[in-house]
């Protein structure tokens, strides 16, 4: 009797340990994707004071808004060769750093901070990127839709905050645009702090070898499918963040006001996040998904095109396809797959392919401005990203699998 007993109580103790263990590793991805847009979509509403402070052209502010993306591309195929080399837990951390010594670089107020600042920023988001996906499939196999949407809706949750507070900030103190691109610091510091005890845990961990006989996801017309859906998607929602305070003023649209379009861009993601990641399940494979999202998007780029004085409609449209697109890219990067050694692997192509074609929108956005003088090409540009994404996205919906 006694021996039931404790081994009931054992029992007991250890789903209670586990239970402890996934809330607070749950807790832990949370707080690293906070981490992963609002650095860089603080920017956009205080570029001007960036211009400015260093005298940077147009084309040398659309380069520092398309850096990040840049690096996302070039970073992103390092990141499986990392976790095959320290573990996740472990690559995790290094980016979280990464990220805390770029935001005070950055915010230095010297023209090499500036660059070197972005240009760390952006590899440590690089990394976790790619590796946040792969551990939700391992430790959460079974909830891995409902974590992956809870961690977009993070993401898009402080990109929103980011952008909303980043022009009151500036004013606030004699720092200016310094203080509100150095303040995700401190949140960085927050998620180094919450993910130490899982870095210990992870300490005695083998790192896992793929399979021998595993091939390159580089090869399969599926993992481009995916990549291109999340290539066009990137174009759209990095450009407008980088570029839409500057699209706004140039009808009349003032820069706090404006401010408030962006938050309410991104804002409505984070329900659209959610919503995605409960309905994602239900369905028998992601092609109708894929449709809605780039049509959402697609009637926002032609509003903003036609139709720029009700800017905040059509920014709501591009909202909720934008954090549709989101949850279902990044969901696609474990439902495509195996295993989570192949969604390191797919989650790392798609993203450098993804990043690498979705930097060129801020930096084509600014440099058609520069030449033609008006944000008119540029929407136009976007509004046909957004109709090819209806194709990609279909195409990587079907219900298929890496081979």
């Amino acid at each position: 009797m006694l021996c039931v007993v404790f081994m009931t109580s054992s029992s007991s103790a250890v789903r209670a340990g586990n239970s402890l263990f996934a809330s607070s590793l749950l807790i832990g991805i949370l707080l690293i994707a906070a981490n992963l847009r609002a650095p860089i979509t603080s920017l956009g509403p205080v570029l001007d004071q960036v211009q400015q402070y260093f005298s940077l052209s147009s084309a040398a502010a659309g380069l520092l808004n398309a850096l990040p993306l840049l690096m996302f591309a070039s970073a992103s195929p390092l990141a499986p060769w990392l976790t095959r080399r320290f573990g996740l837990e472990q690559a995790l951390f290094g980016a979280l750093c990464l990220i805390a010594i770029g935001c005070i670089i950055r915010s230095s107020g010297t023209y090499t901070g500036l660059w070197l600042g972005t240009l760390l920023i952006g590899g440590g988001i690089a990394t976790a990127n790619v590796l946040v996906v792969p551990l939700v499939n391992r430790d959460f196999p079974s909830h891995a839709a409902l974590c992956v949407g809870l961690y977009a809706a993070t993401m898009a949750l402080m990109a929103a905050l980011a952008s909303g507070l980043s022009a009151p900030l500036s004013v606030l103190t004699g720092y200016t645009w310094k203080i509100s691109l150095g303040v995700w610091f401190v949140l960085a510091l927050v998620a180094i702090a919450c993910w130490l005890p899982h870095l210990k845990r992870a300490r005695g961990r083998v790192p896992a070898a793929p399979p021998a006989a595993s091939k390159s996801v580089w090869g399969s017309a599926i993992a481009w499918q995916v990549s291109m859906f999340m290539a066009l998607q990137t174009v759209t929602f990095y450009t407008l963040i980088d570029w839409y305070p500057a699209m706004a003023s140039s009808v009349g649209i003032g820069a706090s006001e404006s401010g408030v379009h962006l938050f309410a861009y991104q804002a409505i993601a984070v329900v659209a996040n959610l919503s995605t990641s409960i309905a994602i399940k239900r369905l028998k494979d992601q092609r109708l998904l894929g449709f809605l999202c780039s049509l959402a998007i697609t009637v926002g780029m032609a509003g903003l095109v036609w139709a720029p004085a009700f800017s905040l409609i059509w920014l709501l449209f591009a909202g909720v396809g934008a954090g549709m697109s989101m949850v279902t890219c990044l969901t696609l990067f474990g439902l495509r797959v195996r295993d989570h050694h192949q969604a390191s692997s797919l989650s790392a192509m798609a993203q450098c392919v993804g990043y690498g074609l979705g930097s060129v929108g801020p930096f084509l956005a600014g440099w058609l401005h520069g030449v033609f003088g008006t944000w008119q090409v540029s929407l136009w540009l976007l509004l046909s990203a957004a109709c090819l994404q209806i194709v990609f996205a279909v195409l990587a919906g079907r219900n298929r699998f890496i081979e």
